[in-house]
C-alpha cells in the first residue's frame, strides 16, 4: 500500500503533461501510454526491418512520442507540406497566376498582321479538370473577348504558345526516376500550362497475346506527334508493364512494356512535352468556331525563336514582352484555392510550380537549383535552417534525393502554427474522409476523431509518410499535437503497413 500511496504523491507533484509516468491501482499493470505503443509498434513487423522515424509534440512542448526523430529519410509527398508552406509566407493566400493576351504587328480594318500571343504566368491551373480551375470554355471565351475587343477578326500571323515565364528547356526535375518521366504525376510546369501538360491514352488488349495493344489518343489531341507503339499484349493475369517514353526534343513518343490480355480498357496517363503548344493549337481552334481564322499555332522555342511545329528548329526570334502590345490578362484562382488542391489530391504538377513560383519570387530564376536554393533560404529567414537536416531536391516528393527527418517536419509545421498564415495553411490540409488521398482513411472512427486530423500523406515505392496537427478535443490551441511519421525501406504490402501506421497515428490522437 505505502508502494502505492507514494506513487500516487510522485503523480501529484509532477502534475502537468511534461509527466509521462501512468499510475494504476496496486495490483494492476500500468496503462500504456503513446511513447511506449509507438515505440513497440516501431520495433515488431512489419515496421522492425524498416527505416522508421516518428516525433509527436504537443504546441505546449511536451512530447508524446519519439522514435528516431533525427534520421533523415526520403519523405515522399509530405515535401509538399514545405513547399505549400513556403508559397503562402512568401506570396500571400491571395496570389493568383496571371496569363496575358498580346500581340505583335498592327491592326487594319480588323486585321492583325502579326502573331497573337498567349503569354504564360505559370499559371498550373489552365485547361485543368480539378474543382478550382475555371472551365476551358469559360476562360477561352474570356481571352476571345479581349482578341474581339481589340478590333481583330483575323489575324494574317500565328497564335503563339509563349512559354518564357519559366524559361528553363527541360521542364521536369533532372532528380526524378526515368519511369516517373511519361507519366501524368511526372509531368513538369512550364510557363504556359495545358491540361496540367499530362495527355491520357485509351488502351485494349490485342486479341492475342504477343502482338501490340491498341493505344489511341483520348485527350488532349495532338496531331502533330507520331506514336511508336513497341508494346506487347500479354497473357492472362500478368503485370501491367505499360510505360511512354517521350522527350521536348523532339515531336515522336513511344509505347513500351506488357499489356495483359485480360485487362479491360484502361486509361493511360500520360505527360504532355509540348503542353503550350497544345494550348495554342486548341485556342486556335476556338477563334476558328468563332469566325476569327489564323496561319494555325505556334510555339516559341527553348532559343526563344518561333517554332512552328513543336520540335523543330526554330525560325525567327520571338518577339520581346516589351514589343508587344498586351490586350487582357485573366488570373488562376487564388493561391489558397491552389495549395488546397496541391495538399488534398497530392498533385506534384501544382506543387512544382509553386516551387518555382517561390524561387522567381525570390530571385527572379526558376531553374531547379535556384529553386532548392531559394526555399532552403526561406527556411533559414524562418529560423529553420536545413543544412544537415533537411535536403531539397523539389517541390513534390517524386525525387528519391529528398531527406528530412521527422524532427524538421515538426518544426517546420510547428513554425507554420505560429505563423500569420496559420488559419489558412491549416485549412489547406485534408481530414480522414474528405476529398483526394485520405478519403478511405480511418472509415470506422467518429466524424469527430476525422475532424480533428490535418495531415498530409505520402507515398511511393517502398515509403510511406504522414505529417500534420491533431487538433485538441478539449478545443485548446496549445495541446494540439504536432506529428511527423517516415518510414522507408518497407518490403511489406500496403495492406500490412497501412493498417499499422493506422494504429500509431490513434495511439497519437488519444494523448488530446
Amino acid at each position: 500500500m505505502r508502494t502505492a500511496i507514494f506513487a500516487v504523491c510522485v503523480a501529484l507533484l509532477l502534475n502537468g503533461r511534461g509527466a509521462t509516468a501512468a499510475v494504476a491501482p496496486e495490483g494492476q499493470p500500468v496503462p500504456e501510454g503513446a511513447r511506449q505503443k509507438v515505440e513497440r509498434i516501431c520495433k515488431a513487423q512489419p515496421l522492425g526491418p524498416a527505416a522508421v522515424g516518428v516525433l509527436a509534440v504537443r504546441m505546449d512542448g511536451d512530447t508524446v512520442a519519439c522514435v528516431n526523430p533525427g534520421l533523415r529519410l526520403v519523405p515522399a509527398s509530405n515535401m509538399k507540406l514545405i513547399t505549400t508552406g513556403l508559397a503562402l509566407l512568401e506570396l500571400g493566400e491571395d496570389y493568383r497566376f496571371e496569363t496575358r493576351l498580346a500581340y505583335s504587328g498592327s491592326i487594319e480594318d480588323g486585321v492583325l498582321h502579326g502573331d497573337l500571343y498567349i503569354v504564360g504566368g505559370g499559371d498550373p491551373t489552365t485547361g485543368a479538370r480539378v474543382p478550382c480551375a475555371e472551365p476551358l470554355e469559360s476562360l477561352f471565351s474570356e481571352w476571345a473577348g479581349f482578341v474581339r475587343d481589340a478590333g481583330i477578326t483575323r489575324i494574317e500571323g500565328r497564335v503563339v504558345a509563349d512559354p518564357r515565364y519559366f524559361p528553363e528547356p527541360v521542364a521536369e526535375n533532372f532528380g526524378w526516376t526515368y519511369d516517373d518521366l511519361g507519366t501524368n504525376y511526372g509531368a513538369g510546369p512550364t510557363g504556359l500550362n495545358f491540361f496540367e501538360n499530362a495527355q491520357n491514352f485509351l488502351v485494349r488488349p490485342a486479341s492475342s497475346a504477343g502482338s501490340a495493344p491498341s493505344v489511341r489518343v483520348s485527350y488532349p489531341e495532338t496531331p502533330w506527334m507520331e506514336y511508336r507503339n513497341y508494346a506487347v499484349t500479354s497473357s492472362r493475369g500478368t503485370a501491367n508493364t505499360l510505360c511512354y517514353i517521350n522527350t521536348p526534343l523532339a515531336p515522336v513518343a513511344g509505347f513500351v512494356g506488357e499489356f495483359p490480355s485480360d485487362r479491360g480498357a484502361y486509361t493511360l496517363e500520360c505527360s504532355n512535352s509540348f503542353a503550350a503548344y497544345t494550348c495554342a493549337s486548341y485556342f486556335c481552334r476556338y477563334l476558328e468556331s468563332r469566325g476569327i481564322r489564323s496561319l494555325g499555332p505556334a510555339d516559341i522555342g527553348p532559343d526563344g525563336g518561333v517554332r512552328l511545329l513543336p520540335g523543330e528548329t526554330s525560325g525567327p526570334a520571338a518577339a520581346s514582352w516589351g514589343s508587344l502590345t498586351f490586350i487582357g490578362s485573366s488570373y488562376s484562382p487564388t493561391l489558397a484555392s491552389i495549395v488546397r488542391e496541391t495538399n488534398c489530391e497530392s498533385d506534384n504538377f501544382f506543387a512544382e510550380t509553386l516551387f518555382k513560383a517561390l524561387s522567381l519570387s525570390r530571385s527572379g530564376s526558376a531553374g531547379y537549383g535556384d529553386c532548392c536554393a531559394a526555399a532552403e533560404a526561406a527556411l533559414l529567414e524562418a529560423g529553420l535552417p536545413a543544412e544537415g537536416v533537411c535536403q531539397i531536391f523539389d517541390g513534390s516528393g517524386l525525387s528519391r534525393k529528398n531527406y528530412v527527418s521527422a524532427d524538421f517536419f515538426v518544426r517546420f509545421l510547428r513554425m507554420m502554427l505560429q505563423s500569420p498564415c496559420a488559419d489558412i495553411y491549416l485549412r489547406t490540409l485534408p481530414s480522414p474522409g474528405e476529398r483526394g488521398t485520405l478519403e478511405y482513411k480511418f472509415p470506422s472512427e467518429t466524424p469527430e476523431f476525422r475532424s480533428r486530423i490535418r495531415m498530409k500523406s505520402g507515398s511511393m515505392n517502398g515509403v510511406r509518410s504522414y505529417s500534420g496537427y491533431i487538433l485538441a478535443s478539449d478545443g485548446d490551441p496549445s495541446h494540439t499535437i504536432v506529428f511527423s511519421l517516415i518510414t522507408n525501406n518497407l518490403t511489406a504490402s500496403s495492406w500490412a503497413v497501412n493498417p499499422v501506421l493506422d494504429s500509431i497515428i490513434r495511439a497519437i490522437a488519444a494523448e488530446n
